[in-house]
């Protein structure tokens, strides 16, 4: 049973599916639930007795009220199955603290930014861009150049790819660099080709990042985290300059 000093309620306000297995949800809890850019929530559903749970990281700003998460569907998965299942208005638990370290020293002062995501990997860096965004139009914020990277295999899953795309038209300090490695399964795909792992050093020195001055983090899938470190270490960067979030164990 859902212990209520481990776990609150939360419903289901509103849903998207920009592809057959991936979705986005928003939710809004019964209780303050305080986070900051780069953390996930624990969210789960009660079944035979026992609270099924996974993390996710958030993608909404914590200036918004609801917490919206992006979300790919596991086969047979035993939380992201049913969770797959839910519409507006259903109902799920959470745990009452958020969590997580990436994007903690983020952003980095007088420094460009590369960030660097697979598919739902995108979710921290859309939650700390949101925020950006929002103190950059109230001059709260001085802006440093960021670089964003997302690769996903057809630009269906790419999944904020038009929020992205208004950002950086909005902001001349935001560069959003969509990528896809199935381009033959998406004969309208005119952005970039390949894995991020093809683009990223391209896009790293058109910024100027050069070690020592630069800070790279990396999101999603552990191949593409793996790569992607490769090549940046290669560049001269060292380890204490690269972050990454992993989303299972490689």
């Amino acid at each position: 049973m859902m212990d209520p000093e481990k776990y609150a309620s939360a419903t289901v306000t509103s849903r998207r599916d920009p592809a057959p297995d991936l979705w986005i949800i928003r939710i809004r809890t019964e209780i303050e639930l305080p986070y900051r850019p780069g953390q996930y929530v624990t969210i789960g559903l009660q079944s035979n007795g026992r609270v099924i749970e996974r993390p996710y990281s958030i993608c909404s700003s914590p200036l918004e009220n609801e917490i919206e998460l992006f979300i790919e569907r596991v086969p047979e998965g035993e939380l992201s199955d049913p969770l797959f299942a839910l519409g507006v208005g259903g109902e799920v638990i959470v745990r009452r603290r958020t969590k997580g370290l990436f994007l903690r020293d983020a952003p980095l002062v007088e420094e460009p930014h590369l960030f660097v995501a697979t598919v739902t990997g995108v979710a921290p860096f859309v939650s700390l861009l949101r925020t950006l965004a929002i103190r950059a139009r109230s001059g709260e914020w001085t802006p440093v150049p960021v670089i964003t990277i997302q690769g996903a295999a057809r630009s269906a899953e790419l999944g904020y790819a038009d929020e992205l795309v208004d950002l950086a038209q909005e902001f001349d300090w935001l560069t959003y660099v969509p990528t896809v490695s199935r381009p033959w399964e998406d004969p309208d795909w005119r952005g970039e080709l390949g894995r991020v792992e093809d683009v990223v050093r391209k896009y790293a020195d058109a910024a100027g990042m050069r070690p020592g001055y630069g800070g790279i983090f990396l999101c999603g899938h552990p191949g593409m985290i793996s790569g992607a470190r490769a090549i940046m270490r290669r560049a001269g960067f060292d380890n204490k300059a690269i972050r990454e979030e992993q989303y299972w164990p490689d």
